[in-house]
């Protein structure tokens, strides 16, 4: 089996998934090896860090944060720095994954993570999430005409360390989602890949 067909299957696999904000073992231990077992071989340069970046990604679609974490501390770049930063905002080392982003500066999936989120949020009622602690930030979100990884990282925190509420939950899974799939899709086609790598819904 090809690269990219080996590649589509576990990412139909696993992309329909939304991975827990704060995940404490992996999905499945079994979809881990068939991850490691990509091989990169025919990469070189700049396709070669995509490549390895899918792979990062596809561990932590898969909720398995060391596999991802030992793959993206190698890539030093902005897509590379993304997903360790996302990877630590899933481990709760939340000061680490703001330094992370900081590494990743403006990401070129942020202006269509930042219109997938406001349409996001202007279709949600806001007023069921209990917490100002929530509300008032996402409210502010869903006006912002740009996507501030850093907001989305103290939102998180606050989901998971204080308010725990079933709404808010729920809305930022799929905020993170979103951010995963586009992040996704874009190192695919960074690496040369034709197409599109995810199906659309």
């Amino acid at each position: 089996m090809t690269w990219t067909d080996s590649l589509r299957r576990l990412a139909a696999q696993l992309t329909d998934h939304k991975p827990s904000l704060y995940p404490t073992e992996e999905l499945d231990d079994l979809t881990d090896i068939k991850i490691a077992k990509l091989s990169t071989n025919g990469f070189e340069g700049e396709r070669l860090t995509f490549a390895l970046a899918l792979k990062s990604g596809l561990h932590l679609f898969n909720e398995s944060l060391d596999p991802s974490h030992d793959i993206s501390q190698e890539i030093h770049t902005p897509t590379g720095s993304y997903w360790h930063g996302i990877m630590h905002r899933m481990e709760g080392d939340y000061g680490n994954a703001k330094y992370w982003f900081r590494m990743v500066g403006h990401h070129p999936v942020y202006d269509a993570l930042a219109d997938q989120v406001r349409g996001l949020l202007k279709e949600t009622d806001l007023q069921r999430i209990g917490s100002a602690l929530l509300r008032e930030p996402l409210e502010k979100l869903s006006n912002a005409g740009r996507w501030d990884p850093y907001l989305f990282v103290d939102l998180v925190e606050r989901q998971v360390t204080q308010v725990r509420d079933d709404a808010g939950e729920e809305l930022l899974k799929e905020m993170q989602h979103l951010e995963m799939k586009l992040l996704l899709e874009y190192c695919y086609a960074q690496s040369g890949g034709g197409g599109t790598l995810l199906e659309p819904r």
